[in-house]
């Protein structure tokens, strides 16, 4: 996994992403939300989460006072905005990170520019109040788009999607297309497919699988898998390892940021992911690891091996064809051929054969003669004598020097130490 490295604007901050995997802390202020159970509507015990959330290692924190669990109902804009004021009121100028609001409400978003909120998370996808996408870009925030499918109260009744990968993608798509003709930069969107919102359960680990076909939309991935229904077990630990697996998964397949309940958990879980992912990105294959062998071939039939060349495998010569069958000569000149054989196939005839003289039988040739009958050769001592050499006359004396004559009537010559 080869993760691009995107730079989010905010408000009055720019986060990196794609170096390491954000951990974003989930606070919900909501009495009716499906993982908390109105744990932090308080005010004072929301406000001592936020800074609990901070301490175990959350990159960002996100604030929702409305809940979008299954079967949820909508509230009012001044009803979400009782539960938020006291908290954002506690909050301001308290947390050295980024302060995330998830609301679909652009009313909403905009009474939270005042208190520092620096990122709005839209559940909808800009479905809901696209007016959203505006407030954004006059504030100069962040914003996450969400794919939702349908209506809280519908999913259970919605049927699955026959492409869900490649619906959301497109889907996504439009909608931050939508975002960037309102006004908001490309720089400031990060995407979310939204898990578990409208799929089915087994489609949320299909969208998990594939996460990497939405990186060719050119934005950052946010995942929030967790404590989902598709990782709902008997007890909490065994639905916190479930949502460590699912994290993992998102990490390792191109997610920036994962959004979570037990950040101390996760943190940890992120670290290791990162790990893997980093030496899978930058770890090559070893050198001498062997090629994958082509398949074995089938020999032909009727072909007979031959030895293989140095460095490659066996290869098969076809068998030559048959040679044709020889053609009895005409009787005479003028006279038609002798009727020709029957063509096979495993012995066929050349066309050209008339064409060509015909071949002579062995049976028509001359026979050897048997040795015996053969006329004998010469003896070497029934042969004329060469003559000796003492018989033979001198040679005369050549035009360039003169007859030296026998090798006795040459001057002798003194021993080698007496030579100059």
């Amino acid at each position: 996994m080869n993760r691009k490295i995107y730079y989010w604007k905010l408000r009055t901050s720019e986060l990196q992403l794609g170096e390491k995997t954000l951990v974003m802390g989930v606070l919900n202020i909501t009495p009716d939300s499906f993982s908390d159970g109105g744990r932090f509507s308080d005010p004072d015990r929301a406000y001592a989460r936020a800074l609990e959330l901070e301490e175990q290692g959350a990159d960002l924190i996100d604030i929702g006072a409305e809940s979008t669990r299954p079967d949820s109902k909508r509230i009012s804009a001044d009803e979400e905005w009782q539960r938020l004021l006291p908290v954002l009121k506690k909050l301001r100028d308290k947390l050295s990170i980024p302060l995330s609001l998830d609301t679909y409400k652009s009313e909403i978003a905009e009474r939270a520019l005042e208190f520092g909120v620096e990122i709005f998370n839209d559940p909808s996808g800009l479905t809901f109040d696209p007016e959203l996408a505006k407030t954004a870009a006059n504030g100069n925030a962040g914003l996450i788009l969400n794919h939702m499918r349908g209506l809280p109260e519908m999913w259970s009744k919605m049927p699955a999607l026959p492409d869900v990968v490649g619906t959301i993608a497109k889907e996504i798509e439009a909608t931050a297309s939508r975002a960037r003709r309102s006004g908001v930069e490309k720089n400031r969107i990060v995407l979310d497919p939204g898990i578990g919102f409208g799929k089915r359960k087994e489609q949320n680990s299909e969208i998990l699988a594939h996460l990497g076909r939405l990186a060719a939309l050119d934005y950052p991935i946010l995942v929030g898998p967790s404590r989902k229904a598709f990782l709902a077990h008997a007890t909490g630990g065994e639905t916190l390892f479930a949502t460590a697996a699912a994290v993992t998964a998102a990490i390792l397949n191109g997610a920036h940021i994962v959004r979570v309940h037990d950040v101390k958990e996760m943190k940890a879980v992120a670290h290791v992911a990162d790990e893997i992912a980093r030496m899978a990105a930058v770890t090559p294959a070893p050198a001498h690891e062997e090629k994958e062998r082509p398949a074995e071939r089938r020999r032909p039939d009727g072909a007979r091996p031959q030895a293989p060349r140095f460095g490659s495998d066996e290869r098969f010569v076809p068998t030559r064809p048959p040679l044709a069958r020889p053609v009895a000569p005409p009787a005479e000149a003028g006279e038609a051929h002798a009727e020709k054989p029957p063509v096979t196939e495993d012995r066929p005839v050349r066309r050209d054969s008339d064409a060509r003289p015909p071949r002579r039988d062995f049976q028509d040739r001359p026979p050897h003669k048997p040795w015996q009958d053969r006329a004998p050769r010469g003896r070497f001592d029934d042969r004329p004598p060469r003559g000796r050499s003492e018989d033979r006359p001198p040679r005369g004396p050549s035009q360039d020097r003169p007859f030296r004559g026998p090798s006795q009537d040459r001057p002798s010559r003194g021993p080698w130490q007496d030579r100059p």
